[in-house]
């Protein structure tokens, strides 16, 4: 910050003021000590007129520095809370993941223990030759006993009967 007030003097120390010029009069040490002083003010009111003007380019330089620094703090504030939003998300997709994981180890553990094509073709042969279709049922097996057990000891009675009868 102070390198650029020196640079403009610097740049300006070649630099002399203009002053008006007096008629030559009887009173030349008069003159030269009025010009002394009005050389003096000039050179006064000049770098009166470059310190504000330095001045006025420092604050703008604050005022542009601090808003800057803003700026960047905001960013990192909105980067930080992006970063964490992906990190909360990649987080829920790494979870998702190793749900899905789990889930398809215990798919393939219940496939093995699933029957195979060979497996299932014997089974059919099986039924095939055995023709479970053709199977008596319990309720079908009772109602055909309760008949003939009827039909077998009223033929027995019957024999019995005629038995008797001889």
């Amino acid at each position: 910050m102070t390198d650029l007030p020196n640079q403009e003097i610097s740049s300006n120390a070649g630099y002399t003021p203009s002053f008006p010029q007096l008629p030559p009069q009887e009173g030349h040490e008069e003159q030269k000590e009025v010009h002394e002083q009005v050389s003096l003010s000039s050179v006064i009111s000049d770098l009166d007129r470059r310190l504000r003007t330095l001045e006025e380019r420092y604050g703008n330089l604050r005022k542009k520095v601090q808003l800057s620094d803003q700026n960047l703090v905001e960013s990192e504030r909105s980067f930080i809370a992006e970063i964490r939003t992906v990190n909360d998300e990649l987080m829920d997709l790494k979870r998702t993941m190793n749900d899905f994981s789990e889930k398809i180890l215990i798919f393939h553990d219940e496939l093995g223990k699933s029957a195979k094509k060979q497996d299932v073709k014997v089974i059919e042969k099986y039924l095939l030759l055995w023709s479970p279709q053709q199977f008596v049922t319990r309720n079908e097996l009772k109602d055909y006993l309760k008949t003939h057990t009827l039909k077998m000891t009223e033929e027995e009675s019957s024999d019995k009967e005629d038995e008797e009868e001889q």
